[in-house]
């Protein structure tokens, strides 16, 4: 298991490394195209490309569809309720809180843990919160959102193209399918690279910011894997697949929740700093999860 988790946080840590060393020595990164590179063509590739890869039947499909739009609908509520309790403006909060990094992160345990199986069943969870993300997460730190606004997002298109390509029982050429790979496989550096970059920026004084900073770190993987636990008593899904539900519910903040706080103006220091300080948390969680479970 340590050495599974080795292998997922290792890479991660490095381009973040070599991003913080770029944004120190050179202006590689200050370019705000970045992001939009990484938003318009490499998360739709990425995405699309996952979906066509999965092998799982339509029943199963829609089950883990359903129970995770159930989980991360009570996980929202509970991280709003927290929010106007504290005094504290959901814009920005929300959508990091609820949305869990089940990709890069979520996906390399779940294999880990759970072989084949659990990687198929954590590519339909870390699909379902790919779209929360760009339509959850964009209304929240917005302040707007319109359906018709799903036109125009490529992730969503991505993901409602590959749904009905799998619907149809559809096959992209395999040309066009290493084509989709390659445009996404540059998503997770240059994401990773430009969190270091906004690392390298961190200014946190504030006592005020840096105690929410902690609280909402330890918070995220322990909300969403007690939310998690409670509504998998109750849905139907297999023995593995509430596992792996559970794990992908325990990782830490996304990094699109970076890119996101940043291009609506959000307190990007700190949510660069909470995707930091949630990966300890996440990963003792989701190693409890794997110990009970197993």
């Amino acid at each position: 298991m340590l050495h599974a988790l080795t292998q997922a946080l290792t890479p991660v840590f490095l381009l973040m490394a070599v991003g913080i060393f770029l944004s120190r020595k050179t202006d590689y990164l200050n370019n705000p195209q970045l992001g939009t590179l990484v938003s318009n063509v490499g998360i739709p590739a990425l995405l699309l490309h996952s979906v066509l890869s999965m092998d799982m039947d339509v029943v199963a499909m829609a089950s883990l569809i359903g129970s995770t739009i159930v989980i991360l609908a009570l996980v929202a509520l509970i991280n709003w309720l927290l929010l106007k309790a504290l005094g504290i403006s959901p814009q920005f909060y929300l959508p990091p809180l609820t949305n869990p990094n089940t990709g890069n992160l979520g996906l390399p345990v779940c294999f880990a843990f759970f072989g084949q199986e659990g990687l198929a069943a954590g590519i339909v969870i870390s699909s379902v919160v790919q779209i929360s993300h760009f339509t959850f997460g964009v209304a929240c730190m917005s302040g707007s959102y319109s359906p018709k606004a799903l036109l125009k997002s490529g992730p969503i298109m991505a993901l409602l193209i590959g749904a009905l390509l799998l619907s149809l029982q559809l096959q992209l050429p395999d040309t066009v399918m290493k084509t989709l790979d390659m445009l996404g496989s540059i998503t997770l550096p240059v994401m990773l690279l430009l969190l270091g970059h906004s690392v390298a920026q961190l200014r946190i004084s504030d006592r005020a910011a840096l105690g929410r900073v902690l609280m909402f770190s330890a918070w995220r993987p322990v909300v969403g894997v007690a939310v998690a636990w409670l509504a998998t008593r109750w849905l139907p899904l297999s023995p593995v697949e509430s596992l792996t539900m559970m794990v992908q519910m325990a990782m830490p903040m996304a990094v699109i929740s970076y890119l996101l706080t940043t291009r609506y103006g959000g307190p990007k220091e700190e949510m660069a700093m909470m995707i930091l300080l949630s990966m300890p948390f996440s990963f003792l969680v989701a190693s409890l999860v794997w110990w009970f479970g197993s």
